[in-house]
């Protein structure tokens, strides 16, 4: 049976493409990046960057060999992460793609889900940041090895878990690990939907 693992530097290109094709169709990465034929190739250098920068500061987890899925957790003791300068050369790459452009038409929509995270998660919690199954491993039950050991977690621990998304058929998959939509709003112009989503400690 698959368990999740903490992931590690060698680790980074495959996660890099394992979130980018599960993300190729997500409305708030369309909008930043508008055409399809290079979406993914401009995605995987941005998750290449994240993806290390979260994999150093221990957040990054994976389920199986080779990677099929991904997720980036922040727990409670853990700082918000910061770019290097040493890593700023790596953000290169991504200045030669729509990604800057996508990047400012997207800030409205940036904005709200950092202010709803910050509204509804304003006290110690573990944040799902992002979580991405290859299309071909899902309906295996993969997502639940990369989300249920947190929510045990924060269970013991005794504090909230937040998430966000902007994809409708992502809730049902949160509701079922028992968060709650705690607000829906959709971005005017970009026609986004965000929906905030927080669980109790049980």
């Amino acid at each position: 049976m698959a368990v999740h693992r903490l992931l590690n530097l060698s680790d980074t290109e495959l996660a890099a493409y394992v979130i980018s094709q599960a993300f190729e169709d997500d409305p708030l990465i369309s909008y930043v990046l508008p055409f399809k034929a290079t979406r993914v190739k401009t995605l995987i250098k941005f998750f290449r960057l994240y993806g290390e920068l979260g994999i150093k500061n221990q957040r990054g987890y994976g389920v199986g060999e080779p990677l099929q899925a991904v997720a980036y957790w922040k727990s409670p003791d853990q700082k918000n992460m910061s770019i290097s300068v040493k890593s700023i050369g790596k953000l290169l790459p991504l200045l030669f793609t729509m990604y800057p452009i996508g990047y400012l038409r997207a800030k409205p929509i940036l904005e709200k889900i950092d202010s709803m995270h910050a509204k509804y998660a304003n006290e110690p919690h573990y944040y799902l940041d992002n979580i991405g199954v290859l299309p071909s491993a899902r309906g295996r039950g993969l997502s639940s090895k990369l989300i249920r050991p947190f929510l045990d977690m924060a269970d013991s621990q005794k504090v909230i878990a937040y998430t966000d998304t902007v994809t409708a058929s992502n809730v049902p998959l949160y509701e079922h690990f028992g968060f709650e939509c705690v607000e829906k709003s959709l971005i005017p112009r970009a026609g986004v939907t965000v929906w905030a989503l927080r669980r109790l400690s049980r």
